[in-house]
């Protein structure tokens, strides 16, 4: 009975988990499309069945970078995982620099392979963001700040306060659920 509860949590566990990613991957997304970006969600490489299933890629950003394609690998990291813990404590920022190099060494061959480039888009679960990400960031308000005709400030100012709240958002969701708590409609912003 024991071994069945712990099966049940742990699943239940990954479920709550992934709730910041997801919501996190969907307003990159939106931001793509609001800059005229054709992107993609978990897009598969069209490739062989093995491939498809390891794709590297939670969106799949066109034209990204020189022609090239960007695979967006979407992460949000704890810097309180034991992993992560004693080099968090001394620099900040640090679970993301580690979650970053994760991300390329599972990713960069495929990536090469399918002609994309890698860009592991990390945030730590209190609101810090990789240096990739910063950068991929920075790019994306350039387009849209281009597309929209507003200043560069403005649009990045909003996309993080978009990122952040999300992220404060569904990590209240993900801690109610993990609680035992029942969400009603509109308890939490699905936003």
């Amino acid at each position: 009975m024991e071994c069945s509860y712990w099966k049940f949590y742990n699943a239940f566990a990954l479920f709550a988990e992934t709730i910041p990613h997801n919501k996190l991957r969907d307003v990159v997304l939106q931001t793509c499309h609001r800059a005229c970006i054709s992107a993609k969600a978990e897009a598969g490489s069209g490739l062989g069945h093995e491939l498809r299933n390891t794709r590297p890629a939670d969106i799949l950003a066109s034209n990204w970078l020189c022609g090239k394609p960007a695979a967006f690998d979407l992460t949000v990291v704890s810097p309180l995982n034991p992993t992560f813990i004693s080099e968090a404590g001394r620099t900040a920022g640090s679970a993301a620099v580690a979650a970053e190099l994760r991300k390329h060494s599972a990713n960069d061959a495929k990536c090469s392979e399918l002609g994309w480039t890698c860009i592991p888009l990390v945030a730590e679960s209190y609101g810090a963001w990789g240096s990739e990400a910063v950068q991929a960031f920075s790019r994306l308000a350039s387009y849209l700040a281009t597309r929209t005709n507003s200043p560069k400030s403005k649009v990045v100012c909003s996309l993080y306060g978009r990122l952040n709240l999300t992220l404060v958002r569904a990590n209240a969701r993900a801690l109610l659920l993990r609680c035992g708590c029942s969400l009603q409609e509109g308890d939490i912003s699905s936003s």
